[in-house]
């Protein structure tokens, strides 16, 4: 897994929260990626080593709406390689596996 994939969601919100929430991660020094969603909400994802500290910091900053917690995370990424997944996806980008049917959508 390269260094610049970031596969851990750790927020489902609207576009609004996410840019408050990618300001306060900037802050801090954790790289975060915002999806562009075309429906309401999207996602923000960090790096697997930050996750913890992003979802404390998050918490602390905008209070727990939206926080995806490590055990719901986990639905996000395959369960054959752990690859993130694309909302709506059935099958895994990357190996192929069938993954199931619309997640989240």
């Amino acid at each position: 897994m390269s260094a610049r994939r970031l596969p851990e969601v750790v927020m489902s919100a609207r576009r609004g929260r996410l840019e408050r929430a990618r300001g306060v991660l900037a802050h801090h020094g954790i790289a975060c990626h915002a999806s562009r969603p075309r429906r309401s909400e999207g996602f923000l994802r960090v790096a697997d080593a930050d996750a913890a500290r992003a979802r404390e910091l998050l918490r602390a900053a905008l209070g727990g709406e939206g926080l995806v917690q490590a055990s719901e995370a986990a639905w996000l990424r395959c369960f054959e390689c752990r690859e993130p997944l694309s909302l709506g996806a059935k099958h895994c980008a990357h190996c192929g596996a069938l993954v199931g049917d619309g997640h989240g959508s």
